[in-house]
C-alpha cells in the first residue's frame, strides 16, 4: 500500500533528522498505529505527532500580500531557506516537495521550519555514495522537468529548482510557468513559458511574463538567478555557494548582523500587514 509506504518513509526519515538535532526542521515526537472511532465504528489509523506551528505556513501569508514581499524582505526570506534545505543536503537528504506551504512559522520573529516528508529521500548509501532517484513524486508547479520526463534524476538539484519556483512566487504572489513541461503542442502562452526557458529565448521569456502577468520591476539581478535556478539542464543549476556569491543575494551575503536584523523587523512587519 503506498500510504502505508509514505508513511513508513516519513517516520524514518523524521527520526533521522531527530538525531541530527536540525532545528529548522519540524519537531517529530512520536509515529505509530492508533484507534479512531467514527460513528460508532473502530478503525486502525497511522498518526505522526509533530509540534505545533501557531503562526501557520509561509503560502498564508504570501497569500496575505498584494503583489508578493519585497524584493529585500524576498532576499531575507530566501537566504533562511537555503539555510534550511543546504542543512539538509549535508545531512544526505533531500526534501523533494519544497513549496511555500511546506514551510511553517513560529514564534513572534516568524522563524522558519521545514515540513511534510513524505517525499524525502537519503541520497547517500552506507558508504557515503550519491545516489540518485527516479521516483515521479513533487508538487506539480514546484516539480522539475527531468522528474516529468521520468529520467534518473540528482535529487539535490531537484530541490534547487523548486526553491527558485518557490522564490519567484514570494517575489510576485504568481507562478513562474505552467509547468516545467516542454509541450510540443502548446495551447496557449502560459504553456509556452517553460519551453522558452528550456530553449534559452530568455528576453522572449521576460516579455510574455511581464506582459501577461503585468509585471514591471522585477529587477536583472534577480532575472539572471531566477533563471539559473530553474534551469532546463540540472548541471546549470547553482550550488548554495554559488546561490550566496550570485549578484542578486550579494546583499544578504556582506549583510552584517545588523542589518540582517533590519531585515527580520520589515520581514515581521511585513507579515502582520
Amino acid at each position: 500500500d503506498d500510504s502505508i509506504s509514505e508513511f513508513r518513509t516519513e517516520e524514518s526519515i523524521l527520526k533521522k533528522i531527530n538525531e541530527y538535532n536540525i532545528n529548522s526542521i519540524i519537531k517529530f515526537y512520536e509515529a505509530g498505529f492508533g484507534h479512531l472511532t467514527i460513528d460508532g465504528n473502530t478503525q486502525e489509523k497511522y498518526y505522526i505527532v509533530l509540534e505545533y506551528a501557531r503562526k501557520g505556513n509561509l503560502l498564508k501569508k504570501l497569500e496575505k500580500t498584494s503583489h508578493g514581499f519585497s524584493e529585500d524582505v524576498c532576499k531575507y526570506i530566501f537566504y533562511k531557506i537555503l539555510k534550511i534545505v543546504k542543512a539538509l543536503h549535508e545531512k544526505g537528504i533531500c526534501h523533494r516537495d519544497l513549496k511555500p506551504e511546506n514551510i511553517l512559522l513560529f514564534g513572534a520573529n516568524y522563524d522558519f521550519k521545514l515540513c511534510d516528508f513524505g517525499f524525502s529521500f537519503c541520497f547517500l548509501d552506507d558508504n557515503q555514495n550519491k545516489k540518485k532517484s527516479k521516483d515521479p513524486f513533487g508538487t506539480d508547479y514546484y516539480r522539475a522537468p527531468e522528474v516529468y520526463e521520468n529520467k534518473l534524476y540528482d535529487p539535490e538539484k531537484v530541490d534547487i529548482f523548486s526553491i527558485g519556483a518557490l522564490l519567484f512566487g514570494l517575489m510576485t504572489k504568481k507562478q513562474a510557468f505552467d509547468k516545467a513541461q516542454t509541450l510540443e503542442f502548446a495551447q496557449n502562452e502560459v504553456q509556452k513559458l517553460y519551453n522558452l526557458i528550456k530553449e534559452k529565448q530568455i528576453d522572449t521569456y521576460w516579455f510574455i511574463v511581464e506582459n501577461i502577468f503585468n509585471i514591471k520591476n522585477l529587477s536583472q539581478e534577480f532575472k539572471e538567478l531566477f533563471i539559473k535556478l530553474v534551469s532546463y539542464n540540472p548541471s546549470e543549476r547553482p550550488s548554495f555557494e554559488e546561490i550566496m556569491n550570485s549578484d542578486w543575494m550579494k546583499e544578504i551575503k556582506e549583510a552584517d548582523e545588523e542589518r540582517l536584523n533590519q531585515l527580520k523587523e520589515k520581514m515581521k512587519s511585513e507579515m502582520e500587514t
